[in-house]
Parts: structure tokens; C-alpha cells; sequence
């Protein structure tokens, strides 16, 4: 009966631990509050080098200070830099590095999220993996990990067996 109890609250623990997780690390687009961005320019150095994997997290409005992500219109594509100044509602941005600020002027409303923490080189990672040989290599290597785990323990005598 206590194994069974030590059992539960195993998996108990596990499932707050797992909804915990989720809730702090879901991606925005499957319901979480975070968003992720991977450095690709220099704009952001010495702090964040390309490469590294940005988290950001929306829901209130950023002030002076604070680096944010916000989708550049003229450009296309998202950006992750400074707020240096609020001038008539909108976001003065510029990146640590830059010696310009942004054209672009976001609405804090426009604003995807504010800095949370970063994991260096972890972006380069994921581009990596998005390689389908790497991908595959991957997949491949864990497939046999996994099959030769098992056949181990499949293998190892029992403490049962009778001795010859």
C-alpha cells in the first residue's frame, strides 16, 4: 500500500511540475504567455550575441530601460532592441550597439513582449536542428539510445536466476 502512495505522488508531483512548466514556457501561439526569438544581428552586444535564444513575455506595458520585441512593418521582421525614450505614446527603440535609433516608432500595444531571460547560443541550436540531415541524425541517435537501453535491460541477469 505505501508503494502505491509513493507511486500517486510521483505522478502528482509530476503533472503540477509538467502544468507549471507549461505554464511558464508555452509558446504564445499554443495558448502560453511567452515568446521566443533568436538573435540574428549585432545590435544587442555585448548583452545578447547572435545566436542566443531570447524569451519574452507580454501583458504590460514596457518603460524606459527595458529591451523589447516588437514587428518592424518596413522591414518585415521582428526586432528586439531598447526602449531609450516615450515621446507622444509611442517607443523610442535602439539597439545597445547601434549608434541610431529605430525609424520605427511602436505603440506599447504593438509591443510582442518584454525581456525575461536569454540562453546563449541556444538559438543556434534550434536553427541547426531545423536542418532535416541534422534532424534525422538526431532522431536517428536517440532511436538507438532508446533500443539499446532496453535490450540492456532485457539482458541483465535477474537477482532470481538460479546460479549454474
Amino acid at each position: 500500500m505505501k508503494q502505491i502512495l509513493v507511486t500517486v505522488s510521483t505522478i502528482v508531483a509530476g503533472i503540477v511540475l509538467g502544468g507549471a512548466t507549461w505554464l511558464l514556457f508555452a509558446p504564445a501561439e499554443l495558448g502560453g504567455a511567452t515568446r521566443y526569438a533568436v538573435v540574428e544581428g549585432a545590435s544587442m552586444e555585448p548583452g545578447l550575441s547572435r545566436g542566443d535564444l531570447v524569451l519574452v513575455r507580454g501583458g504590460r506595458e514596457p518603460g524606459v530601460g527595458e529591451a523589447v520585441l516588437y514587428r518592424d512593418p518596413t522591414l518585415g521582421v521582428r526586432v528586439f532592441h531598447r526602449v531609450i525614450a516615450i515621446e507622444n505614446g509611442r517607443l523610442v527603440l535602439q539597439g545597445d550597439a547601434n549608434d541610431f535609433v529605430d525609424d520605427t516608432r511602436p505603440l506599447p500595444s504593438e509591443v510582442v513582449g518584454s525581456y525575461w531571460f536569454s540562453i546563449p547560443r541556444a538559438g543556434s541550436a534550434l536553427f541547426w536542428l531545423q536542418q532535416p540531415l541534422h534532424a534525422a541524425l538526431v532522431a536517428f541517435g536517440l532511436t538507438i539510445l532508446a533500443l539499446a537501453g532496453g535490450g540492456a535491460a532485457r539482458a541483465a541477469p535477474s537477482e532470481h536466476a538460479p546460479s549454474r
